[in-house]
């Protein structure tokens, strides 16, 4: 997995290319949590070349786009999914 960020003030882009195995999503996931704890609200993680999400990634992802909605935090999804490995769910 390779991940290139663009950020501001006030908002923050994560662009993915490869596949997010288990400890993948755990760095992505501690990535986000320090640009909240920096103030920032509107987040996006924008899938690239990613055509295989682990199902405890999905899992991390997940939790994570839960718990910071409960935080006032937006967290939102982009990409081309319809070639992901069967195991994947659309996130909500």
């Amino acid at each position: 997995m390779t991940v290139r960020m663009d950020c501001d003030e006030t908002c923050a882009s994560f662009y993915i290319e490869g596949d997010i195995y288990d400890e993948h999503a755990e760095c992505l996931v501690g990535m986000i949590h320090s640009y909240v704890r920096r103030g920032i609200k509107d987040l996006e993680i924008k899938l690239c070349d990613t055509y295989y999400i682990s199902s405890k990634g999905q899992e991390y992802l997940q939790v994570l786009k839960n718990t910071l909605g409960d935080q006032g935090v937006w967290l939102s999804f982009h990409g081309q999914l319809r070639n992901l490995n069967y195991r994947y769910r659309p996130l909500k």
